[in-house]
């Protein structure tokens, strides 16, 4: 993995919600620090998992900015900044990069169905040449089971061919085995590729990736951290296991949950609509 320098365990945060259902950032802020002992290398905001799709793009700016201030590094953050709107879109990555976070986590267009590989290349063309920064580094976020849109070789190898730098990574949260290998053997010594589960990461390490980008870090990431860092068949099937329990669940409400038990806080529980909170897990 020489090369890469987006690697290890990131982990999708979780957004916590105060009873107004806006982001509660003391929380957020004391869970942030949390991981990081937990063993996480870095933390994306706003990706599925902090629910970054139901909030405003004032929100996520509001929320970014607050997290800075209370001296969070930057360096440890990459932004979802990927939106319905590609105008949108170009705010949030504008704004993230403004703010010391060149790292963005970039969804397709999801709104329309069928879209060609023409067309997401285009798509994301058009953001990238309206951020018009160098300090940009793009990463793709591949998930056609919530997008409906898939991140194609020949969408990447485009973009590579015309953006260069500016294209850093790749979060693969396909869960398609066999194509997960195929991009991380394809671009893994070009572009940091991070998987989106742990069932996959001892495979895709050997394979190229250089880490992962898992929900369930926010409840087991020394268990995902201990199998990046020593990836046997004993710790993937460890991390198999602990994940399978999250796996049989609304994930975002039960790692909710999880977290609303180990903390004594049930303001954890709180989700926005249209998910729907569960209870601490336990009870």
């Amino acid at each position: 993995m020489n090369g890469h320098v987006t690697s290890g365990v990131w982990c999708p945060t979780l957004t916590p919600l105060d009873s107004a259902l806006e982001p509660d950032l003391p929380l957020l802020t004391e869970h942030l620090s949390w991981l990081l002992d937990q063993g996480c290398q870095g933390i994306v905001l706003f990706g599925t998992t902090g629910e970054a799709n139901s909030f405003t793009v004032e929100e996520r700016k509001r929320l970014l900015e607050g997290i800075l201030a209370t001296g969070f590094a930057p360096d440890r953050l990459i932004v979802g900044t990927g939106c319905c709107s590609a105008g949108d879109t170009v705010s949030l990555t504008k704004h993230a990069i403004a703010n010391g976070c060149p790292r963005v986590l970039v969804l397709p267009p999801f709104y329309y169905k069928g879209v060609s590989e023409q067309g997401t290349i285009d798509a994301f063309s058009w953001e990238i040449d309206a951020v018009a920064d160098d300090r940009l580094r793009f990463f793709f976020y591949r998930i056609p089971q919530m997008s409906a849109v898939d991140i194609t070789a020949a969408v990447i190898e485009t973009l590579l061919e015309r953006f260069g730098p500016l294209i850093a990574g790749l979060k693969d949260s396909s869960t398609d085995r066999e194509s997960v290998e195929v991009l991380c053997r394809r671009f893994g010594e070009r572009l940091d590729v991070l998987v989106g589960s742990e069932r996959f990461l001892k495979r895709a390490l050997e394979c190229g990736a250089s880490g992962c980008i898992t929900a369930t870090a926010n409840v087991q990431a020394p268990i995902v951290r201990a199998l990046f860092d020593s990836p046997s068949d004993e710790a993937q099937q460890r991390a198999t296991r602990a994940r399978e329990t999250y796996d049989a669940l609304s994930m975002i409400a039960a790692l909710k949950a999880a977290t609303a038990r180990r903390t004594k806080k049930n303001g954890w529980l709180r989700v926005r609509p249209p998910l729907v909170a569960a209870s601490p897990l336990g009870e």
